[in-house]
């Protein structure tokens, strides 16, 4: 028996058997089950995820001898002849051979008969955006008004080459591409009726060099089963592919959380042995990359690669360490072509990653920081060592307006009741008596809770009974929230000055074309 192909034997004969374009096949199924037929359809979509296929199956829905309906029996001599290709009322043509506008006259010619056996004429029209503008104004009037035993099915992967007037003429339907689950699930279950062994691994591998492609993941399917004798495993996937296991991947990977740059070479000098494409290998390492980022962010996340792997990278590895190898990869990835050689162009891109390794502030000595700031050595006065009853944190600070900062640092105060009084200044004491002024702004957050909770707090720290009312007024400033934010801007401003001086960073900045964002210095790194 002459052998088929597998993505001709396992083609869809019906709109169930469609993979993943639900939102399509539910509304051809309702307009043929209620008879609300349309005169022209248009289908767009990547390659492989069933434009055409949907087009047949409609046809057979049309001409099938027991009756329109979403379910032809497939059985009689029009859905048997359409299934084969052979059926002579359903013509089909392919718009990238037949582009003159001769070719489309013809076609037209021939659509006012009567089809010669089924029910409708159809005319499947394949990348059909490839006609010519002359070819599209040729069959604008009979798209619009056609006979009504013509049926139009247009296909197209690039519906944006198609004239608005015939879109406009169309009901369009956007097939969108397969997700990789499916069509990993779907391969398994035809290798399962074909009664052969394989490993889900090496489907998976496979599933992501078809790119969302059916019909590529099945012809791809076919090359593995030629290859491998029958037996697909990952390594001889990846052999036929010119692909490489992740396991020499995540060895790199593990040699950047080790910092250990004759282990990544290693690895790399083992790659170049088998003559890997190693423009490939970075694209798989970026897309490790992005998985182990997504899981950091979304724990729960599931891919169709080595879970636990990646789950166990993602704690050894900081969002910043492997946002800046991303990002490092990008820029090797675009500079490939213009190494020396794809080998010496990877070996590159990885010793940028050791190179710039974002240091972890533990390992930093002050002492480093100070070498790296250029500034003159300051003799530092004598320490003076401080009587231990002078050092207590439990002495009571003295009762006086003057005094706000310090009586607000030792009052126990919930977290609050704690922002609302640092917006507050002391009005005035009077005895027993402490008056907080408050913006007015800020009255929507006042309520008696806070005075309450200020009046204990007032009178546990100067272990007396002291009233606290708070008063609002327009009139404020120089509140301990401002002091603060002003102090802290002012650290803010001398921290980029110092990160902004420093030689070592600017021609890190010049290097790569980058800059800082301001928001990103953080205080405590040049303390």
């Amino acid at each position: 028996m002459k052998y088929q192909v597998l993505a001709r034997k396992w083609r869809p004969k019906s709109f169930e058997q469609i993979l993943d374009q639900d939102h399509v096949t539910r509304a051809l199924k309702n307009a043929l089950d209620n008879n609300r037929l349309h005169h022209a359809y248009l289908f767009t979509g990547t390659r492989g995820v069933g434009k055409t296929t949907l087009a047949r199956i409609f046809a057979k829905c049309l001409n099938c001898l027991s009756g329109v309906s979403s379910n032809p029996c497939g059985e009689c001599i029009a859905c048997r002849e359409i299934d084969n290709g052979h059926f002579i009322d359903l013509i089909e043509i392919d718009a990238a051979s037949r582009t003159k506008v001769e070719d489309t006259r013809e076609l037209l010619d021939n659509v006012q008969y009567a089809p010669t056996y089924g029910r409708y004429k159809v005319y499947l029209i394949d990348e059909v955006h490839m006609l010519s503008g002359h070819s599209f104004n040729a069959l604008l009037k009979t798209l619009e008004e056609p006979p009504s035993h013509v049926k139009f099915l247009l296909a197209t992967t690039d519906p944006q080459k198609i004239p608005i007037t015939i879109l406009s003429r169309c009901l369009q339907f956007n097939l969108k591409v397969v997700s990789s689950e499916k069509i990993t699930n779907h391969l398994a279950s035809i290798l399962q009726q074909e009664e052969m062994s394989f490993d889900i691994s090496a489907l998976q591998q496979l599933t992501r060099a078809s790119e969302g492609s059916v019909r590529d993941a099945l012809s791809l399917l076919d090359q593995a089963i030629a290859y491998g004798n029958n037996d697909i495993t990952l390594a001889n996937v990846n052999l036929m592919l010119g692909a490489i296991g992740h396991e020499h991947l995540f060895e790199i990977i593990n040699a950047l959380v080790q910092k250990d740059a004759a282990a990544a070479f290693a690895t790399i000098n083992l790659l170049a042995e088998q003559a890997v494409d190693f423009a490939n290998v970075l694209e798989n390492l970026l897309s490790l990359l992005h998985n182990i980022a997504l899981i950091q962010k979304i724990p729960t996340l599931t891919t169709d690669y080595e879970l636990e792997k990646l789950k166990h990278f993602s704690t050894l590895l900081t969002p910043e360490d492997v946002q800046l190898f991303y990002q490092i990869g990008l820029i090797g990835r675009r500079d490939l072509p213009y190494a020396p050689n794809p080998k010496t162009g990877f070996e590159m891109t990885i010793l940028r990653m050791l190179s710039f390794y974002p240091i972890n502030n533990n390992e930093v000595k002050k002492t480093d920081i100070k070498k790296t700031q250029s500034t003159p050595t300051i003799t530092e006065p004598p320490k003076v060592t401080i009587p231990p009853a002078a050092q207590s944190t439990a002495i009571t600070p003295e009762l006086k307006a003057d005094n706000w900062n310090n009586i607000l640092e030792k009052l126990n105060l919930s977290a609050p009741t704690q922002s609302l009084a640092i917006n507050c200044i002391i009005g005035s004491i009077e005895e027993n008596n402490v008056e907080l002024l408050l913006h007015s702004k800020y009255a929507p957050i006042l309520n008696p809770r806070h005075e309450k909770n200020l009046t204990d707090a007032f009178s546990e720290l100067f272990q007396r009974s002291i009233k606290v009312r708070i008063s609002l007024t327009n009139n404020i400033n120089n509140t301990p929230q401002v002091l603060r934010k002003e102090e802290s801007d002012k650290k803010q401003k001398i921290a980029e000055n110092i990160i902004n001086n420093n030689d070592s960073i600017q021609n890190i900045l010049k290097t790569f074309n980058a800059a800082i964002i301001p928001q990103s210095i953080k205080q405590e790194e040049v303390k």
